[in-house]
């Protein structure tokens, strides 16, 4: 089979770009041809289907810019770009792919490329990492709060509530991008929406995308880690450092808990305001290790006594639990979005209240003093992990919609 896989960048950027690269390795690991569309990027990795690729787009650039002319510039091209779409029907005729799978993007390559594809007969399966279809500002969040308030299509609170970077402009051009998405009737073309978690599903059907053509499938991770370092005396928070988060929970509750000692693993914009928030929480029992990558992150990983993920906002399946539970590692993390999927309170971690700090105080000081507690939550995670999250059921998983929509294309 032959796959067009389509995501904006072509590198390691985030958690789409690192499975969709990972995604492509498991495909041709299996005998299948992936054609890659993306955007073009100084830090892409190489492609012979590179001279395809769109021109970069730099927003923040044309936006430092504030002349009429680069405003006008990215209204219209983070809604339609024609030249992305031109570039992927010359692609699809020259490759002739069998299906097209898409991840992120919005913003850059944008829904404009779906039309070529249909007028091709070529099925259309997406991967949604994000809420992005569902809501504007892609993560249910409004200044630091979860916000559900345009749910099924109501769109216009966007710009009202300006929860886009707190900008007016940028909350009316995410609000654009949603109607426009509906007004040309992307749910409809597109053939499959794969969900990493059953929580995501669910938003996009209360979103009206019709519940038969939604599939949750989990993301996948490597069970091969290393596993047989012996327990360290501290616990972990791994990913990127952002308010969402729930750091700044973690800090506080971490520095109340006696012979706590907590490992911030990441790197991210609010890095500053964390150290501030440990020199004055933290009670000296929380260190930063900065990004980590490699034998490094693995080591540190399969040292740490538990993982912690103190999130406020609707996660959906997030790796740093996956990897957890892969190297055999309980979870303490909060009951909110795709998390208690995975985390099965009392039995492979702990769950606590959404912004409760008491809660998670108590919970990382049971965990933090019981050892055959985290031998045996750790040991029923990896059983879950190599149940859910092995690279041979996800690519049968996988398989399966595309054999599907392939079928139902066939038939029409």
């Amino acid at each position: 089979m032959k796959v067009l896989m389509v995501q904006t960048f072509h590198f390691r950027r985030g958690g789409d770009s690192t499975y969709m690269l990972n995604l492509s390795g498991l495909l041709e690991e299996n005998g299948h041809e992936v054609v890659h569309f993306a955007m073009k990027h100084p830090k892409n990795l190489p492609s012979p289907y590179s001279e395809y690729f769109s021109s970069e787009i730099d927003f923040p650039t044309l936006l430092e810019s504030g002349s009429p002319a680069s405003a006008c510039k990215v209204l219209t091209k983070s809604i339609y770009n024609g030249e992305a779409r031109k570039k992927i029907a010359r692609l699809a005729d020259e490759t002739k792919p069998d299906i097209a799978h898409f991840h992120n993007i919005h913003g850059h390559l944008t829904t404009s490329i779906i039309e070529p594809l249909v007028k091709r007969g070529i099925p259309i399966v997406w991967t949604c990492h994000d809420f992005r279809l569902v809501c504007p500002n892609t993560s249910f969040l409004s200044h630091g709060e979860v916000c559900e308030r345009c749910l099924p299509t109501d769109y216009w609170h966007a710009p009202m509530q300006r929860c886009k970077k707190g900008s007016l402009p940028a909350s009316a051009i995410a609000m654009l991008t949603s109607y426009w998405d509906r007004w040309t009737g992307v749910p409809r073309k597109v053939d499959r929406f794969i969900t990493p978690s059953r929580f995501l599903r669910g938003k996009l059907i209360e979103g009206r995308i019709a519940r038969d053509r939604v599939t949750a499938i989990p993301n996948f991770t490597d069970l091969d880690i290393q596993r047989d370092a012996p327990e360290g005396d501290y616990f972990i928070y791994t990913g990127r450092l952002l308010h969402e988060k729930g750091i700044d929970l973690l800090i506080r509750a971490a520095g109340n808990v006696e012979g706590a000692r907590c490992l911030l693993v990441g790197e991210g914009p609010v890095e500053e305001e964390l150290k501030q928030e440990a020199e004055k929480y933290g009670s000296g029992r929380v260190e930063f290790t900065g990004f980590l990558s490699g034998e490094e992150f693995e080591r540190t990983v399969a040292g740490a006594r538990f993982i912690v993920l103190p999130s406020r906002w609707y996660e959906n399946l997030p790796f740093s639990i996956m990897e957890a539970m892969a190297a055999g590692k309980p979870v303490v993390a909060t009951d909110i979005g795709g998390i208690p999927e995975m985390v099965d309170d009392g039995e492979t971690g702990l769950l606590f209240p959404v912004g409760d700090e008491e809660a998670l105080r108590s919970c990382i000081e049971r965990m933090n003093s019981d050892a055959e507690l985290r031998r045996e939550m750790g040991r029923k995670g990896r059983a879950k992990a190599e149940q859910l999250y092995g690279r041979e059921k996800h690519y049968w998983d996988i398989m399966e919609v595309y054999d599907a929509v392939q079928t139902a294309r066939s038939g029409k």
